[in-house]
């Protein structure tokens, strides 16, 4: 059985990472492949901390923030995540290690200890940037509902963009410009996403 793939959309809030998730997994299940859709935080145990939080509910200091969003990517991974890649599947993860370091970041925690305690979670054989401006970004979410207590805070939200662009930097990711239409966004995600079915199937 061959292994499947593990590709993560990431970028600031309102980018458009659950829009494309979706029509990217529709576009592989038309070609007869298996996809697994997840995102972070999870809804397992520790991830349900994470929302609750989040949403208001109590306060946690960031660094046990920090520590909670790695605790629940490792225990995705080892539950979900890991079983289905070696299954064959292709597993798109809306968020990964790359939002932690550019939330948690822009708001004081040192890069390096950040990336210290995520060392564990493997790596994504693609990760996707949609980059798009904050106030954009706002817009879009606004329109959708109520905003959780990161995305409310658009100072944060612009050092978290500018973290996305120089972690794609430092790390050669691919960045995308979510300005442009749903289609041709898309459209740009399925040929970076084709260019790697090809070199691993």
């Amino acid at each position: 059985m061959r292994r499947g793939i593990f590709l993560c959309i990431d970028g600031i809030d309102g980018c458009g990472k659950s829009t494309h998730a979706r029509l990217l997994k529709k576009w592989l299940n038309s070609m007869g492949l298996e996809v697994l859709i997840t995102d972070e935080p999870t809804d397992n145990p520790i991830g349900r901390i994470i929302k609750k939080s989040l949403s208001g509910k109590f306060y946690l200091p960031v660094e046990t923030e920090a520590l909670l969003f790695a605790a629940d990517r490792m225990q995705h991974i080892f539950k979900v995540v890991r079983p289905a890649i070696e299954s064959g599947k292709i597993v798109i993860t809306e968020r990964y290690v790359y939002s932690s370091l550019a939330y948690q970041h822009a708001r004081g925690l040192p890069m390096g200890w950040l990336e210290e305690i995520n060392r564990w979670a493997i790596e994504p054989d693609l990760t996707i940037i949609i980059d798009l401006p904050v106030e954009i970004a706002m817009r879009r979410k606004k329109r959708r509902g109520n905003l959780d207590k990161f995305e409310r805070d658009l100072g944060l939200q612009r050092k978290v963009r500018e973290n996305y662009l120089q972690i794609a930097r430092d790390k050669g990711l691919k960045v995308i410009d979510g300005r442009r239409s749903v289609e041709e966004v898309q459209r740009e995600i399925r040929e970076i996403v084709k260019h790697l079915l090809g070199t691993k199937f």
